[in-house]
């Protein structure tokens, strides 16, 4: 008999098969569980619970938001037994970031291994980077958006590990845009649906890069590629234009859905741990640096990997070619 804990969430999603009935009736509702169990084996029990499980069985726990889940009792340094990984993978195709706390050190080839289970690690880059805070692009405000959202292939996915953390708490924002398009009312959805959006990205010579303007057409509705899930796809860092409606009104338009979008109650507010690992769907979720990493309050490194089709050095040079640059 494995050894058994109780755990008590505010709110706990799990696959009722999962659980063993001995487990399931460690619930404060045995009775509905138990039925839930015997008609419908395929459902996941919401409840606010006591749960008994095994003392090692990996917890994942949904964030408040209504995105993002919490991985607890996971070994990152060694764990990845294929069942773990399955409901990983479905947990980031269900709440699109994933959260891993992790007291042992992470090698640079782990975080790599771990990524690349949700997705195509990209093949033509540096297999990981790092972005410190002795650099412009790594300590300066960084409005929310999706990486690379001004190329034809963004970034499919994301992940970040600390490599090093100041003395003074540091964090990065993230909104939902699946959670968005749930929510906007459905006179916007409707002046979006079928339109694109432009992208543009101007600002590389603030950060003393010489790259070229970047616009790519999106379009402002798209779906998640494994669940087919709408999700707006525009932010504020890099769009102000919509396809087909006038100036006057795009930027009311654009207003309207900002406030939805970037809600104070929808924003998860990640504070950087040592051990921390996150990992998240690019096109889903939307990111943010709400505040300049000032190298004066000690060293800011995150260590990155990235998942996608294809670089973005291998895509400037295609725009940097196509514009005669």
């Amino acid at each position: 008999m494995p050894t058994l804990r109780m755990v008590l969430a505010e709110r706990i999603t799990i696959p009722v098969r999962l659980l063993p009935r001995a487990y399931v009736a460690g619930a404060i509702y045995p009775r509905q569980a138990h039925h839930a169990f015997r008609e419908r084996p395929n459902l996941l029990y919401h409840m606010a619970a006591k749960v008994i499980v095994p003392e090692h069985t990996m917890l994942i726990t949904p964030l408040s938001q209504g995105f993002g889940a919490e991985v607890s009792q996971f070994d990152c340094a060694e764990g990845g037994a294929p069942e773990d990984i399955a409901r990983l993978q479905q947990a980031y195709s269900t709440y699109h970031l994933l959260i891993f706390r992790s007291a042992k050190p992470l090698a640079p080839e782990r975080q790599v291994e771990i990524t690349g289970w949700f997705g195509t690690l990209l093949a033509e880059e540096a297999r990981w980077t790092t972005l410190n805070n002795a650099e412009p692009s790594g300590h300066v405000v960084l409005p929310f958006h999706s990486d690379m959202s001004f190329l034809e292939d963004p970034l499919a996915g994301i992940s970040l590990y600390p490599e090093a953390l100041p003395r003074t708490a540091t964090t990065t924002s993230f909104v939902s845009n699946a959670l968005a398009w749930d929510r906007l009312t459905g006179a916007d959805k409707q002046q979006l649906a079928g339109r694109r959006a432009l992208h543009i990205y101007d600002g590389a010579a603030n950060l003393g890069f010489d790259w070229p303007v970047f616009t790519y057409w999106h379009p402002a509705c798209i779906a998640h590629a494994k669940t087919g899930r709408s999700m707006l796809f525009i932010s504020e860092h890099h769009v102000e234009q919509i396809e087909g409606i006038e100036p006057a009104q795009c930027k009311a338009l654009l207003q309207a859905v900002f406030a939805v979008l970037y809600a104070p109650e929808y924003r998860y507010e990640h504070i950087w741990h040592t051990g921390d690992l996150v990992v998240w769907d690019n096109f889903a979720i939307q990111h943010a640096r709400p505040a300049a990493a000032d190298p004066a309050d000690g060293q800011r490194i995150m260590r990155r990997v990235q998942l996608g089709k294809a670089g973005f050095m291998a895509q400037a040079q295609r725009v940097r070619q196509a514009s005669g640059g």
